[in-house]
C-alpha cells in the first residue's frame, strides 16, 4: 500500500505546477496591464513604439500590452517545460539564463522614440513583465521533482 501511494505521489505534484505557472503568467500580463494603466491614462503619456526601419511609430494600448506580454510568457513556460523533459537537473539554470538574455535582447534599445517617456515606459514594460515571471516560473521548476532512472 505504501508503495502505491510513493509511485502516485510524483504525478500529482507534476500537475500542481501548472496553476502557479498559469498564475505568473496571468500576473505577468495583470502588471504589465497596471503599468500601462500608470503611463497613460494616469499619468497622461501617450505610449508609442519606436519607429523602426522608417515606418511611423505605433501607438500602444491595452490590448497591445497584454498580447505582447501574453505571448513571451507563454512561450518562456512553453520552452521551461521543454527544458524539464530534457535536460531536468538543469532546466531552471538554463531557463533562466536565457530569459535574462532574452530580457536584456528585447530591451528597447534602439528605434526613433518619440520621446524619452516613451523609452523609459517600454523598459519599465519589460522590466515589471520580467520581475514577475522570471522568478516565479523559476521558482516553479527548482521545486519540480526531478525524476531519477535508478530502480
Amino acid at each position: 500500500m505504501a508503495a502505491g501511494l510513493a509511485s502516485t505521489a510524483h504525478p500529482g505534484i507534476h500537475t500542481r505546477l501548472w496553476p502557479v505557472r498559469l498564475a505568473a503568467v496571468a500576473s505577468a500580463v495583470l502588471a504589465a496591464l497596471f503599468a500601462w494603466v500608470l503611463i497613460e491614462p494616469v499619468i497622461g503619456h501617450d505610449l508609442y513604439a519606436p519607429a523602426l526601419g522608417g515606418e511611423e511609430p505605433q501607438d500602444i494600448g491595452a490590448v497591445e500590452t497584454a498580447g505582447v506580454a501574453l505571448v513571451p510568457a507563454l512561450a518562456g513556460w512553453a520552452f521551461l517545460a521543454v527544458l524539464e523533459r530534457f535536460v531536468p537537473r538543469r532546466a531552471t539554470l538554463i531557463w533562466t539564463i536565457v530569459a535574462l538574455v532574452v530580457l536584456v535582447a528585447t530591451m528597447p534599445w534602439s528605434g526613433t522614440f518619440r520621446s524619452d517617456g516613451d523609452h523609459v515606459s517600454l523598459v519599465l514594460l519589460h522590466v515589471v513583465v520580467a520581475a514577475v515571471l522570471v522568478p516565479v516560473l523559476a521558482w516553479s521548476s527548482a521545486r519540480r521533482p526531478r525524476t531519477s532512472h535508478t530502480p
